[in-house]
């Protein structure tokens, strides 16, 4: 078979940088950002947010190839700062974000512990994806018709 190692997709070769910036010379305050053994999820989140940030004229990705693993992000920004330096605060703000959902499942994991073993239902509202009393693993019910699961509001 043609294909690489899937250990390929994850394994930063020795001396490889995780993230190389390549300046634009053809556009303004610009720089492309060549992100190392990752894909599509963390191209869209830095994404995101990089859009959200009120200097960023421009930031987009793509995968050159589903067989090479890296993504492209371009970022440009105006004057007032740098691309790398709204790469770092979006970096540090997506830490910050996932941390606190990291923190927050944990804290139910202990509360799950403490109690008598099952998840409790309420944690997971009309989802009932985790049911603890199942062996298994097997979801649980999906909510009663007409309620929409998308419109669970889960307290962190």
């Amino acid at each position: 078979m043609n294909a690489p190692e899937r250990h390929e997709m994850f394994t930063l070769p020795d001396g490889a940088r995780k993230i190389e910036l390549l300046k634009d010379s053809k556009m303004a305050n610009c720089v492309q950002f060549n992100i190392q053994r990752e894909d599509h999820t963390i191209a869209n989140l830095l994404r995101y947010k990089l859009l959200a940030h009120p200097h960023v004229l421009f930031a987009a990705y793509r995968q050159p190839h589903p067989l090479e693993y890296y993504v492209e992000l371009k970022v440009q920004t105006s004057s007032r700062t740098t691309p790398a330096d709204v790469m770092r605060e979006a970096i540090e703000a997506l830490m910050l974000e996932y941390g606190n959902i990291r923190s927050a499942f944990d804290n139910e994991l202990l509360r799950m512990d403490a109690s008598d073993g099952r998840v409790p239902r309420a944690a997971y509202g009309a989802f009932g994806a985790i049911d603890a009393g199942n062996e298994f693993g097997v979801a649980g019910d999906m909510g009663t018709r007409g309620q929409r699961a998308d419109d669970v509001d889960i307290d962190f």
